[in-house]
């Protein structure tokens, strides 16, 4: 076997929990496309964001009335073709979202100012979501993707330690599945405080995964929301 057969076996059994599921817009396979729409559906969203719309394999599927998205290299048309800071500079402050999507850059600085950006223009009662958020392992959490396509998650979960670590204003989960799927909404939580000096490296999320990511299962996602 190759390494990259070996590596594209992981990539298959690491997306967490799989199967069908009866959300609140019907039976669907789990997937951060399904667990979006059933945030929709629940909660009568309306107006939706995603930054980082790639190939629209995920855009084009979301059920908002109201959709925007943003991207500078998407693989196809999209409605602002700049980067998320550029985006989030022109926009007015008092433009609001139900939902936002953070899937952009992987990196731990963009993905912290994307969250942080959304969370501004975020309706109150409304959510936002961050996908890539469990790697599940240290080559999938690597600083950049390089040239290959293979899975690449990146450091974004750095950016979630930060607030779980940081933010006792928020209600944040990672359902286990599609590679982790943040949910955050604006409530309360008991931080988990980082140790002084502590190395948010790969060792590090592996040993507090499940309390660092407050890692939930698609059944309880769908009881809690």
């Amino acid at each position: 076997m190759t390494w990259s057969d070996l590596i594209l076996r992981r990539r298959r059994r690491a997306q967490g929990q799989k199967g069908y599921y009866r959300f609140a817009h019907g039976l669907h396979k789990t997937s951060r496309t399904s667990i979006i729409n059933h945030l929709i559906r629940r909660n009568r969203y309306r107006d939706y964001l995603e930054i980082g719309v790639h190939a629209s394999d995920n855009f084009a599927h979301v059920l908002a009335a109201n959709k925007l998205g943003v991207d500078p290299s998407a693989r196809g048309p999209v409605d602002y073709a700049l980067t998320s800071d550029e985006f989030f500079a022109q926009l007015p402050p008092e433009r609001r979202f139900d939902l936002v999507f953070v899937d952009g850059l992987h990196e731990e600085e963009q993905a912290l100012r994307d969250i942080t950006n959304a969370l501004r223009h975020l309706r109150d009662g409304g959510t936002v979501v961050v996908h890539d958020c469990n790697p599940p392992s240290e080559w999938h959490q690597r600083a950049s993707r390089g040239d290959d396509d293979l899975a690449w998650n990146g450091t974004t979960w750095r950016a979630w330690a930060r607030l779980r670590a940081e933010r006792p204003d928020l209600r944040m989960h990672v359902v286990d599945t599609d590679w982790g799927v943040g949910i955050l909404q604006r409530g309360r939580q008991e931080v988990h405080p980082l140790p002084p000096g502590a190395r948010l490296d790969y060792a590090y999320l592996d040993r507090h995964r499940r309390e660092l990511l407050q890692l939930i299962g698609v059944e309880q996602f769908l009881e809690e929301y």
